[in-house]
């Protein structure tokens, strides 16, 4: 399960994501929030971008470059 904290990378162009970019496949940010669905396999991420854009995302539609070491 993805984590507040991680890093993560979109996986394919996505039109919850809104930026000057044409293109915004490998856009990397950081989730800030995840929903409390802990019945569920499926949930969605807040995530904040580099670009300072902010998304909400289905947790399949990005890569976890890296998280955050500690974190429960």
């Amino acid at each position: 399960m993805i984590k507040v904290g991680d890093l993560v990378r979109i996986l394919r162009k996505s039109s919850y994501y809104r930026s000057d970019k044409i293109e915004n496949k490998d856009v990397t940010g950081i989730v800030v929030e995840v929903t409390d669905e802990r019945e569920s396999a499926d949930y969605w991420i807040q995530v904040v971008f580099l670009d300072n854009s902010k998304a909400t995302l289905f947790h399949d539609e990005v890569e976890v470059i890296s998280t955050q070491k500690g974190q429960t």
